[in-house]
């Protein structure tokens, strides 16, 4: 009997550390992950005459948007020791309910002594996202009214004018997953080593009425959304409808058939009165 329970016991050890180390080993990763900013115009339709022989016109407005390109490399993290690209490439595996949140913060830098001016967010949920090592794109944008809005007047050229630039941003972008945690993570306009605690610093130093949560549009609300839409990931929408109920449907089709007998029978029922019945009732009056 000790023996049994022993060997119980260390076989049950093993199939234990074997499935640690068969989860550590298939941890899906987002890594390297890369951030970009620039300041851009978007592309506009503007509807020309009816007469005109050409409907339409690409144009471009003065505003300019904030444009956030991310690059990641969805795969599975295998061990130190199988760094073979093919082995980790896993076609056909994807994974569902990727959640990417972004936050940048627009700063003064003539402002020494508080810099960061606003903090914009947003979070983006993916509906799957392939896991096949490939090099992925997203863009996100921060509306340029919301740029001029906060922006802090600034001499150009002897004119007082509202002008941002590309060096005036810090971006933070993070990948996670309610089961395996934070995924990737990338930075733009700060040093690598210290990235995370400057930006945690320039967030702290924001002012309260200069926070908006939710700010930074995904490419489908925003003007380049209907452009190249299967080179990117899927995103949900803001708001997913409700879904349907079977005994809700069953309830309806049950009170539809109801209320059509009892139509059908009303009607037959009108239809069996006798003629004479209703010229009795009008000689009556």
């Amino acid at each position: 009997m000790g023996k049994t329970l022993k060997y119980l016991t260390l076989l049950c050890a093993l199939f234990l550390v074997v499935s640690l180390h068969g989860n550590d080993a298939r941890r899906p990763l987002f890594t390297p992950v890369s951030v970009k900013f620039r300041l851009a115009q978007s592309p506009r339709i503007k509807a020309g005459s009816v007469s005109s022989a050409n409907r339409g016109s690409l144009v471009l407005v003065n505003r300019r948007w904030g444009v956030i390109e991310i690059g990641y490399k969805p795969r599975f993290d295998f061990e130190k020791g199988n760094s073979s690209r093919n082995k980790n490439t896993a076609p056909g595996v994807w994974l569902d309910e990727v959640t990417c949140g972004v936050r940048v913060v627009l700063c003064d830098p003539q402002n020494r002594q508080n810099p960061a001016i606003a903090l914009f967010s947003t979070r983006v949920d993916f509906w799957t996202i392939p896991l096949d090592w490939k090099e992925h794109k997203y863009f996100v944008y921060i509306p340029p009214v919301l740029i001029e809005r906060v922006m802090p007047v600034r001499k150009n050229d002897s004119k007082a004018v509202k002008v941002a630039s590309d060096s005036d941003f810090f971006i933070s972008v993070v990948f996670f997953h309610k089961k395996w945690g934070v995924l990737g993570e990338g930075f733009y306009g700060l040093k690598r080593r210290s990235a995370s605690d400057d930006f945690k610093e320039l967030v702290r130093l924001v002012p309260k009425h200069n926070v908006f949560h939710g700010s930074i549009y995904p490419r489908s609300r925003s003007p380049w959304g209907i452009n190249d839409q299967e080179q990117f990931d899927l995103e949900k929408p803001a708001s997913l409808p409700a879904p349907l109920d079977e005994a809700a449907i069953e309830k309806a089709a049950v009170d539809a058939a109801a209320e059509e007998a009892a139509f059908a029978e009303k009607k037959q029922g009108k239809s069996a009165v006798p003629a004479s019945g209703k010229r009795s009732r009008k000689s009556k009056r």
